[in-house]
């Protein structure tokens, strides 16, 4: 289980090198799929310049960086249509509230739960605002039971003692 934030600033490292080849800048993923496309390692403007790399192109994560086959795998990421496509459909969860169907919130989405190995989004990381991290931490949701929508996140089960029918 890693945090996507965990992700960001990595080195990339080639494989047949042993050198860097660049700085992993953000995740790409796809909430329908609900799994990790890739990464951006230049964030050169909006898809212009930007460069990335698909997560099946990791050969593993290791010493704090990811580990890649060979520089070959980082390309424009214009060139690269699984990557592109999911830039431009701007599906980013994090930030959208996350609530019951009564419509009470249960917090806002900051980070994902992925597992490492696969890409899959298990879950997200729920902050409950800035005096409530303070005190309690934040915390995580499974990926089940939620519908997605523009702007929220509804959730049809209890979360954390959180009782799903209004008291």
């Amino acid at each position: 289980m890693l945090k996507g934030r965990e992700i960001i600033s990595l080195p990339v490292v080639a494989l047949n090198n042993g050198k860097q080849v660049g700085e992993v800048k953000d995740l790409v993923y796809d909430i329908n799929e609900n799994r990790v496309v890739g990464y951006l390692v230049e964030n050169g403007g909006w898809l212009r310049n930007s460069k990335g790399f698909l997560h099946e192109d990791i050969c593993r994560r290791e010493d704090e960086s990811l580990i890649i086959t060979d520089e070959s795998a980082i390309k424009p990421v214009k060139s690269i249509p699984a990557l592109k496509q999911t830039i431009v459909a701007k599906s980013d969860i994090r930030g959208r509230r996350v609530e019951y169907e009564d419509g009470r919130i249960i917090g806002i989405i900051q980070d994902l739960i992925l597992d490492e190995n696969t890409g899959e989004i298990i879950g997200y990381e729920i902050s409950d605002g800035v005096i409530e991290d303070l005190l309690n931490g934040r915390f995580t949701i499974p990926n089940t039971g939620l519908s997605i929508g523009p702007d929220r996140v509804i959730a049809s089960f209890e979360i954390n003692g959180i009782p799903l029918q209004g008291g």
